[in-house]
């Protein structure tokens, strides 16, 4: 399992990731930039990590996507990285730094940037003081809870959900050790036969909502999997 440094290592990069991908947009927070301007926030923002000594931490495509300029990419490519925004939350709840993690029906939208301390008064000796590490089972269930989330979205459209309830389902696919995982889903309190969102069964949602809950399970999953594991980040495999 990985420890408080490195957790907290890996949010602070995938906050600053975020904030990467956000520059090519001409409009951000409501407020209208130059290219040559967000730019400049590229660098500076890379040199921050470079000298917090948090880019020793990144990934290869990391490090190539904060040393190409802005502009010069493929605009939705680099738009589309920054869902990993919603890897940051399992790394802030494992830390203690969040008490609740957020369902897996919207995209993670709350700015962490005072909860991290970005900026020039940063330390993270300070912010490792602040953090009460989670014990490895809590941490551990939370990650079997994503994969059954991840497993669902990508088996969206297996006709076998039509046929039996979800919960028979999971048991026979992944074994009776699964029923204490279920009992701790919000998931499938009240007897539901399937996934609910927003009060309604996964299986009826649209298409949209479907594709969307695919990506935020996915980088959860991720998330979770590199907590526990002993992999890399860029070399963590989801088995669902």
């Amino acid at each position: 399992m990985k420890n408080a440094e490195e957790i907290a290592t890996r949010a602070i990069i995938l906050l600053c990731l975020s904030d990467r991908c956000a520059l090519e947009r001409t409009t951000i927070g409501g407020r209208v930039y130059t290219l040559k301007q967000r730019d400049e926030q590229r660098k500076a923002i890379y040199k921050w990590l470079h000298d917090k000594g948090y880019n020793i931490s990144m990934t290869l495509d990391e490090k190539l996507l904060f040393e190409q300029e802005v502009g010069k990419g493929n605009k939705d490519e680099i738009l589309s990285k920054q869902i990993q925004y919603e890897a940051i939350e399992p790394c802030l709840w494992s830390l203690g730094l969040v008490n609740k993690l957020s369902e897996y029906d919207r995209l993670v939208s709350e700015d962490f940037h005072p909860l991290l301390e970005i900026g020039g008064t940063h330390s993270l000796e300070k912010l490792l003081n602040k953090c009460r590490l989670r014990v490895f089972e809590d941490i551990f269930l939370q990650n079997e809870i994503s994969m059954l989330w991840h497993w669902r979205t990508r088996e969206a459209n297996n006709s076998i959900f039509n046929l039996k309830p979800e919960k028979e389902i999971i048991i026979s696919t992944f074994g009776n050790q699964y029923m204490q995982v279920i009992d701790s889903m919000q998931a499938f309190k009240n007897d539901q036969d399937d996934f609910i969102v927003n009060n309604k069964a996964f299986n009826v949602l649209n298409s949209e909502e479907m594709n969307r809950m695919k990506f935020i399970a996915q980088w959860r999953h991720h998330a979770f999997e590199w907590i526990v594991g002993d992999k890399a980040w860029d070399e963590v495999e989801l088995n669902t």
